[in-house]
Order: structure tokens, then sequence, then C-alpha cells
């Protein structure tokens, strides 16, 4: 299923069960910190986007408990991993935000390939991190607001990009046109799942995959909170391999 749709969701797990119970324990007390969530709410306070705040090891091990799962990916030290914190109403417009970049996130749930970061004032993209993959891991049961994904779409953006980027380093190269070229064939060819996995299910995400978050739709109750890890390779030649 990985290398058709670009993704795969994993059933509960007793090893991922135990290893989210800590984290959202650990993330509960980051969520709480006054400064962290000045730094981190976005779009009318109902995201909490959490990049490297989790207090794991780099072996992703929480408060002693060891991160282990059904998944097989490369062998990598790890980065604190992101928590994603979504609140009742997602995405409420920012006062800096125009109005086709609140339609976009609320209609194409903010579809994107993961480090292709846009800079500058007309925010021109480069490839600054050559992400391995994205393992998502829930740390709670809601359902709400989940990952998105465009199935396939990990070929055509694969593609798209290494022929823009050719032979040299990702990063020198401004990739904007043909990323929003292949986005574009992504949502003529591809439709969009949501992956509802809850505590003790983990999924691995391909890392040219489009994907993104889908609004908030149910009625209110407890934030939906997932953990993110996105290890990162050192050169082009292994982030295409």
């Amino acid at each position: 299923m990985m290398d058709r749709d670009g993704y795969t969701v994993f059933g509960r797990d007793a090893r991922v069960t135990a290893w989210a119970k800590a984290a959202a324990r650990a993330a509960d007390r980051v969520i709480a910190d006054p400064d962290l969530r000045a730094q981190n709410m976005r779009h009318g306070d109902t995201w909490f986007v959490g990049v490297d705040v989790l207090p794991n090891g780099p072996d992703g091990a929480v408060d002693g408990v060891p991160l282990d799962g059904p998944w097989d990916v490369p062998s990598m030290p790890l980065h604190p991993a992101q928590v994603s914190v979504i609140y009742p109403g997602y995405p409420q417009p920012d006062p800096d935000q125009s109005p086709a970049n609140h339609r976009y996130r609320v209609d194409r749930c903010a579809a994107h390939v993961d480090g292709l970061l846009p800079e500058g004032p007309e925010r021109r993209r480069f490839a600054r991190e050559l992400h391995a993959y994205i393992l998502g891991l829930p740390l709670d049961d809601s359902t709400e607001a989940p990952t998105v994904i465009w199935p396939g779409s990990h070929h055509i953006m694969r593609a798209a990009l290494r022929e823009a980027i050719g032979s040299g380093p990702a990063g020198n190269v401004d990739v904007t046109d043909a990323y929003h070229a292949a986005r574009r064939a992504v949502f003529a060819t591809c439709d969009p799942v949501p992956i509802r996995a809850t505590l003790g299910q983990s999924f691995v995400i391909d890392r040219f995959a489009l994907h993104g978050t889908a609004p908030w739709t149910g009625p209110s109750g407890p934030p939906r909170k997932i953990a993110f890890f996105r290890p990162q390779f050192d050169s082009t030649a292994d982030w295409f391999a």
C-alpha cells in the first residue's frame, strides 16, 4: 500500500499505545506552557503548531517509554516530535492571512509536501528539509480534523521535483512552478482520503505525498492531538532514492 498509495495506516499496537500515553502526558505539559502557547497558536487559536516541542530522546523514547511499532522505516536519529493540536472550529482566519490562503486551507486542507519552504516576499519554494518519511502517532481518540492524503500523489510529486532539481543540491533550485503544476495535477487526478487513526494506531506517509489537515466539522469537543516525526536526510541523492 505504501508504494501504491503513498501511505500506510497500522492497527492498534500495545507498544504504540504505551508510547502514545506517555507522549500525551508530556504533550499536555508542553501545551499548557503559556510561552509556548503564545509562540505556537495559529488560525484564530484553533491550531497549536508544536514543531519540535515533544521532549523525546533521539531514539524517540518519552519519559523512559520506548518508541516501537509495526512500521518499517530507516533507522535514523529522531528530532523532538511535532505535537500538532487542533481545536474545535479549525481553521479560523488569522489577521495577516489572505482570503485566498484561508480558502485553500478550508477547501484543500492546506495540502502540501513537507520541506518545501516558502521564502521571501514572493514566497518562492525551496527544498530545505529533505525528510525521509512522516510518522504520525495519534495521542488521543479524536477523529476530528484528520490528516488527509492524496493517494498516488507521491509519484507525481517525486517525478516533478526530480525533473526540476536535476542532479544538483535540492536546496539550490526554486521549485515553486514545478511544485504548483504538480499539485494541480494531483488535484485533477487523485481523490483525498482522511486518515482517522486514534490512540494506539500509527501511520506512515511517503515524504513526497501531498497531505494536509481537514477542517473541524463536528461538534465541539476535546482537541485532536497527533505527534509527528520527520527525520531528515543529508543528501539530495538519498531524498530521491
